[in-house]
């Protein structure tokens, strides 16, 4: 368990946090609109909740990266 905590103060800083954004703002603004578009809807929705989960997920481990001292 200590490795996964140092492996997420180590990893996740401000530019990953960002990459993580970048990349569900992309799935939001991009690709969710042409798989709409093409009326790809099991696609649609695959990637709006991958997106959601991106944002949740890379603002939790920010947070926490944050906030655990080892």
């Amino acid at each position: 368990m200590e490795v996964i905590l140092k492996f997420i103060v180590d990893t996740f800083d401000l530019t990953v946090y960002i990459l993580f954004i970048i990349s569900s703002m992309f799935l939001i603004f991009i690709d969710c609109r042409e798989y709409k578009k093409m009326k790809l809807n099991r696609e649609y929705k695959f990637a709006r909740n991958t997106a959601i989960v991106y944002l949740i997920l890379g603002t939790i481990l920010y947070i926490a990266a944050r906030y655990i001292k080892i």
